[in-house]
């Protein structure tokens, strides 16, 4: 009975996909992908860990969807993707900036700092995510390193989604970066508290600990990456304004 429900259910799924991919050039495991890895988490890491592609998406090609997505996005609601000059300086004196600045027009170097920040984001998202992984696999050793990059990812797609469709809510007020920002955090951390509890303990105390350890490792992640954003930006304003980020801050 259940085997035949099993089957019934993945005709359903090969109908809905054919229809999909027929009448809109859509592959429908694209929406599948996303609303599964926040409401059926567990089930799209376990079928990525399995390298079932059948009803969803690998998690890596997902994510370089979403992070496209999300830059799209920011640009069209007006949300930051990266460091600004009016970031890097608030507070400060403008005249102190505009001797800084030397001549060169803060919108362009900006755009300059945005453009070359596309092209370093895989390199600053994987050094930041080392400690995640780090951690993760000392939880349990005896799962492969792909597993562990499966139960990082999903949640953490997840998570982006739940950051654009927030987005929209920017241009009502500027503050709701913040507060889509912290959803996301929450969203990644429950999620993954989640998958912690299914794959990595067999107790609640356990998967509690375990979800701890993550929290507490968060503030590493967000200065590594924070440090490397401020390293690409520093090489970027030298290399290619003759500037250098150090001498903004100094006293």
């Amino acid at each position: 009975m259940v085997t035949d429900e099993k089957r019934s259910r993945e005709t359903d799924y090969q109908l809905v996909d054919s229809i999909t991919v027929a009448a809109f050039d859509v592959d429908a495991r694209i929406f599948r992908t996303l609303w599964h890895s926040i409401v059926r988490t567990p089930k799209v890491a376990l079928a990525a860990i399995q390298g079932d592609y059948s009803r969803y998406i690998s998690p890596i090609r997902v994510l370089v969807a979403l992070l496209g997505l999300q830059f799209a996005a920011a640009a069209i609601f007006g949300a930051p993707t990266s460091v600004t000059i009016e970031s890097l300086s608030a507070n400060m004196d403008p005249a102190r900036l505009v001797d800084w600045l030397n001549g060169h027009d803060a919108a362009s170097i900006d755009r300059a700092i945005e453009d070359s920040m596309s092209l370093m984001l895989w390199p600053i998202m994987i050094v930041s995510s080392l400690p995640y992984l780090i951690l993760l696999k000392l939880y349990r050793p005896s799962l492969t390193l792909w597993t562990h990059l499966c139960l990082y990812l999903v949640p953490t797609n997840a998570s982006t989604i739940i950051f654009i469709l927030m987005l929209p809510a920017v241009l009502f007020a500027e503050s709701m970066v913040g507060i889509a920002l912290m959803a996301m955090l929450a969203a990644y951390f429950i999620l993954t508290g989640w998958l912690i509890a299914r794959f990595y303990s067999r107790s609640i105390l356990g998967t509690v600990m375990r979800i701890g350890g993550l929290i507490l490792l968060s503030p590493l992640t967000f200065i590594i990456s924070a440090a490397s954003q401020f390293l690409a930006a520093s090489w970027i304003l030298d290399n290619q304004f003759g500037l250098s980020l150090l001498d903004l801050f100094q006293p």
